[in-house]
């Protein structure tokens, strides 16, 4: 589908990859190996298992808040595909899926998840923060990075995630 500009005083392109019947307009489908669909959907469904499990773990009172991914797995994977390893990622308290892509241990985040602090340790080389429980507090570090980027005038992107409630 082509790209519509919205009346606005700045110009806003909308871009819909589904028509109004639910089908794919397959010039906007991305070039990807049967090797990145396989490894996405891995990511995709142990983010799921994983979640499952940290699902039980918290109604058992094993660990303490936890907010679950199920559902969402394919928008975080979407994106943080296209981000190089020295991009930022600035995570809320769901993003479990992107943290796994990204590199984070599982150990790391069941830790993190039953109230140890050596679970928000990133490991090395990873451009990501923690996940933020405090609802809205990682867009200002995320805008933070993202300046500090633009003053040292790197070509990197800091990517933030929040959700409906961090916007009112």
């Amino acid at each position: 589908m082509p790209r519509t500009a919205i009346d606005l005083p700045d110009a806003i392109n909308y871009l819909s990859i589904l028509d109004e019947n639910g089908q794919v307009d397959t010039k906007l489908m991305p070039d990807l190996s049967t090797d990145q669909v396989r490894h996405f959907h891995r990511i995709m469904l142990l983010s799921r298992r994983f979640d499952e499990r940290l699902l039980s773990l918290q109604r058992q009172g094993r660990i303490g808040t936890f907010a679950p991914v199920k559902g969402q797995e394919a928008a975080q994977i979407g994106a943080v595909a296209p981000l190089q390893p020295d991009d930022w990622v600035v995570p809320s308290f769901r993003e479990t899926a992107a943290a796994i892509y990204r590199g984070t241990p599982l150990a790391s985040l069941l830790l993190l998840l039953a109230g140890y602090n050596e679970g928000g340790r990133i490991p090395d080389g990873q451009n990501d923060l923690p996940m933020a429980v405090p609802v809205g507090t990682q867009i200002p570090h995320a805008v933070g990075i993202a300046y500090g980027m633009k003053y040292r005038q790197k070509p990197q992107v800091a990517l933030v995630f929040f959700g409906d409630g961090a916007t009112s």
